[in-house]
């Protein structure tokens, strides 16, 4: 999700920096830099004037990594589809080289199989990051929220 890792549009506003100050309060797992980072990145937490706005912010913006590692999963998927078909069809011309003792038959591995699963991120969990990205701001929305009940409220 980009927008987490984005400049800030403007510098954070007293609302979220005195929330995220805050979560640590009720949390060893909130890092104020990614708190501040994600929400300052977001207009919608610019005008935000408490924690409980900030927490519906921190909430959208959750809901958006959420759809958006959706749309890699099924982007994964197909491409693991594509590399199975693949992989079937190697698997028949192989039996039928080896029944027939046609080496020549033998097909050729398709490298594209990594490059589909692994083009957008050739180094390792092709979705890590999504999956970090989405607990953080899970667990941001959840804090804020806590803070937004708090006696502490931003």
């Amino acid at each position: 999700m980009e927008a987490l890792h984005a400049t800030p549009l403007a510098a954070p506003s007293a609302a979220i920096t005195k929330a995220c100050a805050g979560l640590s309060n009720f949390t060893r797992h909130a890092d104020y830099g990614f708190c501040v980072g994600a929400l300052a990145a977001d207009p919608a937490a610019g005008t935000a004037k408490d924690a409980r706005a900030l927490a519906i912010v921190a909430a959208n913006l959750t809901a958006t990594n959420v759809s958006s590692t959706l749309l890699v999963l099924n982007g994964l998927l197909d491409n693991l589809s594509h590399c199975r078909s693949t992989y079937k069809d190697m698997s028949k011309t192989l039996a039928a080289a080896a029944s027939e003792m046609l080496l020549y038959a033998s097909p050729k591995p398709q490298l594209d199989c990594d490059l589909l699963l692994f083009e957008a991120s050739p180094k390792g969990d092709p979705i890590m990051k999504e999956n970090d990205d989405a607990k953080n701001l899970s667990d941001l929305a959840s804090v804020i929220a806590m803070l937004a009940g708090s006696k502490n409220q931003v």
